[in-house]
């Protein structure tokens, strides 16, 4: 198992995480759903301790003990005060190492995860996104809900469940994060530890991704058109990636961003927009969402789309990359305040096999991008034709305008 940590130090607290190589993107048909099951189901009896054990523990320890399951990978985390910490590295480790994965447990956990997935349904926000993400990656081994559907998720028994955990909970395929005071005394404890022997597979490679960016509408009942809409863009890692980043910022990214004047201070046409950058190592897209009344979608894209032209062919003031800088500044100092913070900048890396840049190279590095690095970044991404768009809501009346597409 690879370790990665920061000697920051902090004012008492301990963060630890546990990365495991596994999340939506490595299930196939009826698997949808099975990381995120799993990562409930551990709570439910490990080691020693029930579910109700475990529910205490997490409550004598106090802070955060949680998990949480992505595309990519499931993280299980900690966030404790340094006393805690060496408590809380134990149940985590056991958790991952010596779930029980009872037939009966998990039975009660399937109505749980099925609530959820029932209120993310609900969620109009949350429904824009999970469309948007089919409608530029075709593949539903990939773009598919974390939650999993209501048919596989009737169909996960025990054994299933077991399999896909011994597929991929072994130690070569977990980054241990650890921030904050006490990390020595933590790296020491986890060499202490033993992987409980047992036949363990070998995960399934990822296959390399599609983009083909299209059309998703969903018919719902509601006030607002919840509407996404984007390009593929530079993983993380690439040389345009921090030049992504900023242009991100200036297009809808702050209360100064283009979009964010002219739909909502100029026009009155929203109450939400705002753009989005997620990078991973081998996908990655940057997107715009906004949440309006029906009656104001065409002049909204035509909007956005007078905005996108002027980016493509005018460079930036010097005042708006510098303002995207202080944002880009800012969010990397917050994140660094925290063992937390550095513990999530820290996870993804050490999955990679990679070491993130100091804060201050880091900032050196997004200081070089200029203005009109920025234009012809611009051009290179928005000029693809068309863009993947995503709206549910009320749509009836403009769904020939959204079924029309989006194009710089």
């Amino acid at each position: 198992m690879s370790v990665i940590w920061d000697d920051y130090g902090s004012l008492g607290t301990t963060a630890i995480a546990f990365y495991v190589r596994v999340g939506s993107r490595d299930e196939h048909g009826h698997q949808y759903g099975a990381a995120h099951f799993l990562e409930h189901a551990v709570f439910k009896g490990a080691g020693p301790w029930s579910a109700r054990d475990i529910a205490n523990l997490q409550d004598q320890l106090g802070g955060e003990i949680n998990a949480f399951t992505t595309r990519d990978y499931t993280v299980y985390y900690a966030k404790v005060l340094a006393s805690k910490a060496s408590q809380a590295l134990h149940l985590l480790w056991t958790l991952i190492s010596d779930p029980w994965l009872d037939d009966n447990d998990i039975g009660k956990e399937r109505q749980v995860i099925l609530e959820e997935l029932l209120e993310a349904q609900d969620d109009l926000e949350d429904r824009s996104g999970e469309l948007y993400m089919a409608a530029l990656f075709p593949d539903p081994d990939f773009h598919h809900d974390v939650l999993g559907t209501k048919e596989s998720l009737m169909h996960f028994d025990g054994r299933q469940l077991r399999n896909f955990y011994h597929q991929f909970y072994f130690p070569s395929n977990i980054v241990l994060v650890l921030s904050g005071e006490g990390v020595d005394a933590l790296r020491e404890q986890v060499q202490e530890y033993q992987w409980p022997l047992r036949p363990q597979g070998l995960p399934t490679p990822r296959k390399p991704l599609a983009v083909m960016p299209r059309i998703q509408l969903l018919r719902q009942a509601g006030e607002q058109v919840h509407l996404t809409m984007g390009v593929p863009a530079p993983p993380l890692g690439h040389v345009e990636y921090d030049a992504t980043l900023i242009l991100s910022t200036i297009l809808a990214g702050q209360n100064s961003s283009r979009l964010w004047q002219r739909l909502r201070e100029d026009e009155g046409l929203v109450y939400t927009v705002s753009s989005s950058y997620s990078a991973l190592k081998d996908w990655a897209e940057l997107s715009i969402y906004m949440a309006l009344s029906p009656r104001s979608v065409p002049r909204a894209l035509e909007a956005v789309r007078e905005e996108i032209q002027l980016l493509m062919h005018e460079p930036p003031s010097l005042e708006e990359r510098e303002w995207a800088l202080t944002q880009a500044e800012t969010s990397m100092a917050f994140a660094m305040e925290t063992p937390d913070g550095r513990m999530m900048r820290l996870g993804p890396y050490g999955l990679y096999g990679w070491v993130p840049l100091d804060p201050k190279e880091r900032l050196a590095q997004l200081e070089q991008v200029t203005c009109a690095d920025i234009t012809a970044l611009a051009q290179q991404l928005f000029s693809q034709n068309p863009w993947a768009l995503a709206a549910c809501g009320p749509i009836g009346s403009i769904e020939q305008v959204l079924e029309g597409g989006f194009s710089a």
